[in-house]
């Protein structure tokens, strides 16, 4: 092939994906936009590219490219908010299992790095409101000597929902 035809066929494949995208655009455009991010959805894109317009297909692009979107959603970040109490339950078992005795002595005063720690896992806040409000609820989350830590979340949630 000569370059004449090359370019001609290279723009071609442009204008046709521009034209796909631009219409693609156009269907979804009366969709909610939840979440303070267009329609490309959290994670990177959602922050280089936030205008919900015709731009969200290079934000789409660059959610799928660098796996932001993905990791986003698993650990909260990225513009990334909320997801299952079932997979953050299960962070906070872990983090409960890994400090355990200091968190039973920090919840006791209402406050420690480590209740800090356990104040951002779970989303809280305010620090030190969250702080007291476990101290103040110490009781039932430390029910019985020797828990293990999903006892200890089980009741932690139990006070916190």
């Amino acid at each position: 092939m000569n370059s004449t035809r090359i370019l001609a066929l290279g723009l071609t494949l442009l204008i046709t994906s521009l034209t796909a995208a631009s219409a693609n655009a156009k269907g979804i455009a009366g969709r909610a936009n939840t979440g303070g991010y267009g329609m490309a959805g959290c994670g990177l894109g959602s922050i280089v590219f936030p205008e919900n317009n015709k731009m969200q297909i290079f934000a789409a692009t660059t959610n799928g490219t660098f796996g932001s979107q993905t990791f986003g959603i698993s650990f909260g970040t990225s513009n990334c908010e909320g997801g299952s109490i079932f997979a953050s339950k299960e962070k906070v078992e872990q983090y409960i299992a890994a400090n355990q005795e200091m968190l039973k002595n920090e919840i006791s005063r209402g406050n420690g790095e480590t209740l800090n720690g356990l104040a951002d896992l779970v989303g809280a806040n305010n620090r030190e409101q969250f702080g007291n409000y476990l101290k103040s609820n110490y009781t039932k989350i430390f029910a019985k000597s020797n828990q293990t830590s999903n006892e200890i979340t089980n009741n932690l949630f139990s006070v916190m929902y």
